[in-house]
């Protein structure tokens, strides 16, 4: 069941393997206050590294479509789990995803709590360039 406790499953299974991941997409949204509660099918996690080495080394159950070079996903307990690379450069933090580029506020990865989520501005911002670009 994909609920805040398959969240906080999936995080810490993932910071007990030495990946540090930001909850993002619904999930961070519906945990800032941007999105009332509702039902996710999956879950979003920003990744902030230089690239997909050390998760590539993780033996999960990952989704071969989604094996991009800003995307990697893997299933667990039936719900899929995907994970978008965060990098830095002179200009700050970005994705570099298939189309465009994301940059990132530098606040992206303040969090405060338990569970680490996006900022605020962080979610917005990826919402309004998503619209902007579909």
């Amino acid at each position: 069941m994909n609920d805040l406790d398959f969240v906080v499953r999936a995080v810490d299974l993932l910071w007990s393997r030495g990946i540090r991941t930001w909850v993002f997409g619904g999930w961070g949204e519906e945990m800032r206050g941007l999105a009332p509660p509702w039902e996710h099918a999956d879950l979003d996690l920003l990744y902030p590294a230089r690239d997909w080495d050390r998760v590539d080394e993780l033996r999960l159950d990952w989704v071969d479509a989604k094996h991009l070079p800003w995307k990697r996903a893997f299933v667990l307990e039936g719900t899929v789990v995907e994970l978008f690379l965060v990098e830095r450069d002179e200009e700050g933090w970005y994705t570099q995803l298939k189309r465009r580029r994301h940059d990132w506020p530098d606040n992206v990865f303040s969090t405060n709590g338990r569970l680490a989520v996006a900022s605020t501005v962080a979610l917005a911002g990826y919402r309004r360039a998503s619209r902007r670009a579909a």
